[in-house]
């Protein structure tokens, strides 16, 4: 069997998404950015200005921050309230040079028309918060970090995909601000691949065992898998908008997504 190194893993998982439909990559080394910010605003600027162009800069610039800043006092809270701008879009009202009054529902992503979005994917992504943290992988959309990926070597013993379960625990301690907007956390091996909410107990991550929701995957590669059954531009775009919830649960918030069975079972 091939050695698969945390490094292997994680360089199998970027050949697998740069294959994907409109995806890009970059190193996180190359991003020139604050490092204490996990959203690339540039990008998210960049993409508000080309599918709202007919609105004036400054209304852009207002429902940016109407999009990046969520209120809260923790941070599921605040994942909370971007969730659901992010899910649902968001209404804004402004006056024209004229002083007539404007509306508009702004989405932060195109569910439409995926090719419309920024597809990003960055390795080694330096974050600085109460550590500074470095997560394997993210994909970002529109500058946004939606999907973080952690990685451990199948073959140290003591580096297993638990362990990649405990370092997610460390940065939503350490660099919270990166769940601010993550939908989907990824926990790999090489050859145990788990997806789940960021803050579900390991309990609940689950396997992604199907790419086209008609046959079940078995003694293939994991990581593959769920890349192409659930990342794919389209599908991921679907799963965020409409297969991610919150809901009290014994008087706590609780974020909860769909298993592959559960979204297939959907679709189909």
């Amino acid at each position: 069997m091939k050695y698969l190194a945390e490094s292997d893993i994680e360089e199998a998982a970027i050949e697998w998404l740069k294959s994907l439909p409109y995806m890009q990559y970059m190193h996180g080394a190359d991003l020139h950015r604050p490092f204490k910010k996990a959203v690339l605003e540039d990008r998210f600027t960049a993409y508000l200005q080309k599918r709202y162009s007919h609105v004036p800069a400054r209304v852009l610039d207002e429902i940016k921050l109407q999009f990046l800043f969520n209120t809260g006092t923790d941070i599921h809270t605040r994942n909370h309230a971007f969730h659901l701008k992010l899910s649902k879009g968001i209404d804004w009202s402004w006056k024209d040079d004229n002083g007539h009054e404007q509306r508009g529902h702004f989405y932060a992503v195109d569910y439409d028309k995926p090719e419309n979005n920024d597809w990003l994917i960055v390795n080694q992504f330096t974050i600085e918060g109460k550590n500074t943290r470095r997560p394997d992988l993210i994909l970002f959309v529109n500058g946004l970090p939606l999907v973080l990926f952690e990685f451990k070597n199948l073959f140290d013993t003591e580096a297993t995909v638990d362990n990649a379960f405990n370092q997610v625990g460390h940065y939503i301690e350490d660099i919270p601000q990166v769940f601010e907007t993550n939908a989907i956390t990824v926990i790999s091996d090489g050859q145990t691949t788990l997806h789940g909410m960021y803050s579900s107990a390991m309990e609940w991550y689950a396997s992604w065992k199907s790419i086209d929701g008609l046959k079940i995957v078995e003694n293939d590669f994991a990581l593959e898998t769920l890349i192409n059954g659930l990342l794919t531009p389209e599908r991921l775009l679907q799963y965020i908008r409409f297969y991610i919830f919150h809901a009290l649960d014994g008087g706590q918030l609780v974020k909860k997504g769909a298993k592959y069975h559960q979204f297939f079972g959907i679709q189909y």
